[in-house]
């Protein structure tokens, strides 16, 4: 099952309703707390609320995206997705990786692509890829550029691959 109620989801959200038409498993936090974290063996992305921002926390794979026979065999997404509440509408895709990087990268391509009419009314999308490894110089790799650039140019944001354990304040994401 893909969810086909994500943008509708979203808004009532941020209006300040308990989604009674959503799938609530696959909503982690909706709230202005001042960390917003997920994990997953040992990889840690944690993103501080400074400005105290309504933030929503999806659970993407077995949340908003559930694997059965309505979901084409390989479909590729990534692990979770941050919906800020600022002046500009901003997503962070965050993808915890254990050493493929290159998969990690697909699966945030491919998330883009799926939900493209949903992410179209947001001005800031990010992408963070956390592992367990040392990052690889990928700058060459067709997929990183095309990504990088898709987001700076599409989506006025950036990519960040980080190791083990990531912690960023809301107002430095557009820092490169």
């Amino acid at each position: 099952m893909i969810c086909n109620k994500l943008e509708a989801c979203m808004k009532h959200e941020l209006a300040g309703g308990k989604s009674s038409f959503c799938n609530i498993s696959c909503i982690e936090s909706s709230d202005k707390r001042s960390e917003v974290k997920c994990e997953e063996k040992r990889k840690k992305y944690i993103l501080q609320n400074t400005t105290k921002n309504h933030v929503i926390s999806y659970k993407m794979d077995d949340g908003i995206i559930v694997l059965d026979s309505n979901v084409p065999q390989g479909t590729s997404k990534c692990d979770y997705l941050y919906v800020v509440d600022t002046k500009e509408l901003t997503a962070i895709l965050i993808e915890l990786k254990g050493i493929d990087v290159a998969k990690a990268i697909k699966q945030i391509s491919e998330t883009l692509n799926l939900f493209k009419n949903f992410f179209k009314n947001f001005t800031h999308i990010y992408g963070r890829v956390i592992v367990t490894s040392s990052t690889p110089n990928l700058k060459a790799s067709p997929d990183y550029v095309n990504l990088v650039n898709l987001l700076k140019k599409k989506y006025n944001g950036n990519l960040k691959i980080v190791k083990q354990q990531f912690v960023e304040k809301d107002m430095e994401l557009d820092r490169e």
